[in-house]
């Protein structure tokens, strides 16, 4: 069913957003799995109304409290549209503070199990391309890479562009500059002066080497950690 109206809108994505915090801190801990949309879509409705449900039983036990902070369901259910556009402020008020209550319980709950799983680490899903290329390169310098290719061919150059992901085959790695060098069996020769830029596809490289180089100096720099 699609939501017709911009509040019915609204309203579901409050619904789904718990499930949908749970489930991408879930995914940076342990990856991505291959799975149907059904099972994917089911697993963050269920917990989307596990954490909702919470919230609002939180809410309701502070407004039994005598604390008359948020929108009465009671109210609501029996007078409608009447009680909606009396209390609209109160009600926007209620949803936003649901939304985080809501999202605050999915991730607590997300550490909680990560803690008792041993699930410290963090997985990333991106490619190593990527991670090495551009994630790690320290600010103000360029890539280095030696690519090195299935024939023993190797290529040495800076890194002008890349395809940082998507199947190995697909790829691409560009590398540039009046440095650019080539090595084979005839021995090794700089063919920056002639050559502007070498393509060198993705399922054709062995092993990638980097480092990185000052952009003004040409001087090796440190990646920053972490």
């Amino acid at each position: 069913m699609i939501p017709q109206t911009l509040g019915a809108l609204a309203g579901f994505l409050a619904l789904v957003a718990p499930g949908i915090v749970f489930e991408l801190r879930r995914e940076r801990r342990r990856g991505r799995h291959q799975e149907t949309a059904f099972r994917e879509a089911s697993r963050v409705a269920l917990g989307s109304l596990v954490f909702t449900l919470v919230s609002v039983l939180l809410m309701t036990a502070v407004q039994a409290a005598g604390a008359r902070l948020f929108v009465s369901p009671v109210g609501w259910l029996t007078r409608g549209e009447a009680y909606a556009r009396e209390h609209l402020t109160l009600i926007v008020v209620s949803v936003a503070v649901e939304l985080a209550v809501a999202g605050a319980l999915a991730t607590a709950f997300e550490a909680f199990f990560a803690r008792r799983r041993g699930e410290a680490a963090t997985v990333r899903q991106g490619s190593a391309w990527a991670q090495a290329l551009r994630t790690d390169r320290p600010g103000g310098s360029r890539a280095w890479a030696h690519a090195q290719l299935e024939n023993g061919t190797s290529f040495y150059g800076y890194v002008r562009s890349y395809t940082p992901t998507g199947p190995l085959a697909d790829r691409e790695l560009v590398l540039e500059g009046e440095a650019l060098t080539c090595e084979n069996d005839a021995g090794t020769k700089v063919i920056g002066e002639d050559w502007r830029r070498v393509v060198i596809p993705g399922s054709k490289i062995t092993f990638l080497r980097v480092t990185y180089l000052d952009a003004v100096t040409g001087e090796p720099l440190t990646p920053p950690p972490g």
